[in-house]
């Protein structure tokens, strides 16, 4: 039987800034083909003591002869001490040690672009040390840096993980007893007509809104309403992220659902250390996921 891995979803959503109005700019396939041309995509990732933690880098990034689309790989390297077994004196405390900045097989996923305005949905295969939470978080600080460093209109680029509806009704199905929804609306992408949430939002200059419902003791909230179907809208453009618990059946405690835990996902086949392959996989899941209506 053949080893199968798992592809996941997101969108590249290009946000405005608070308080900017109206944003004037080139089509999203423009923009991110000049990007891709920069390798000025790379960034340094720190933690709290300001440590180098790892450099993260989109690269390999060609346009397929469709112009439709672009395939790439996105890893990191990482600083760390590395020792040489000293065979001559048969000893680990001999050998030599070295400092290496550098990837591994573990750190690299390849990944393909839809470039139409409209979809800009990336398809991605995650590692051991590349989840679909890192994934998101290395392509859009690569993104954001590089658009800096190109004097790009300064947009917000964002990589939201995308859940569909399906996956969401097939959830509900099985876990109808939700008592509590939390439901994070970011700003709209720039062109898109505001609703009365983003209306308020830019009211405020905000960049995100939270809402929380909680059903009365021991009741549910009426899933089968308008209202909080109308609440699911969204996710699968990774313009609102939600969060529902639900009472299990047997009385044993909760579920929950999170849309960032549950991205959309796809098999593909193996393809081992062959990134190339990789990409032309990744590639033909993301045909077959806007094919079918996406």
């Amino acid at each position: 039987m053949a080893k199968l891995r798992k592809v996941r979803f997101a969108r590249i959503n290009r946000r405005r800034p608070v308080g900017q109005e109206t944003l004037a700019m080139r089509t999203f396939a423009e923009d991110f083909t000049e990007l891709a041309n920069s390798r000025l995509t790379q960034t340094t990732q720190r933690g709290a003591s300001g440590d180098l933690l790892r450099t993260w880098t989109a690269a390999d990034m060609t346009i397929d002869p469709s112009n439709d689309f672009m395939t790439g790989t996105l890893g990191f390297s990482s600083p760390e001490d590395r020792k040489i077994f000293n065979a001559e004196a048969w000893s680990w405390v001999k050998g030599e040690t070295f400092d290496l900045d550098a990837a591994s097989r573990a750190t690299v996923a390849p990944f393909a672009v839809d470039l139409t305005e409209s979809h800009r949905w990336v398809a991605f295969a995650p590692t051991a040390k590349i989840r679909p939470g890192n994934f998101a978080y290395g392509l859009e600080h690569v993104l954001n840096r590089a658009v800096g460093e190109a004097g790009l209109i300064p947009t917000e680029w964002e990589v939201d993980l995308v859940t569909s509806r399906a996956e969401i009704d097939e959830w509900l199905r099985e876990h109808p007893m939700v008592h509590f929804m939390r439901r994070i609306i970011k700003t709209s992408n720039p062109g898109r007509e505001l609703d009365s949430d983003r209306a308020e939002m830019r009211a405020l200059a905000a960049r995100k809104k939270t809402e929380e419902f909680t059903a009365q003791r021991g009741r549910t909230l009426d899933i089968t309403s308008e209202a909080f179907t109308d609440k699911l809208d969204g996710t699968q453009t990774g313009d609102v992220e939600l969060q529902l618990i639900a009472r299990r059946d047997d009385g044993a405690g909760n579920v929950k659902f999170n849309s960032r835990l549950s991205a959309d996902e796809e098999l593909i086949d193996d393809f081992g250390i062959d990134l190339m392959l990789g990409m032309e996989l990744v590639l033909a899941a993301l045909r077959l996921y806007v094919r079918d209506g996406q």
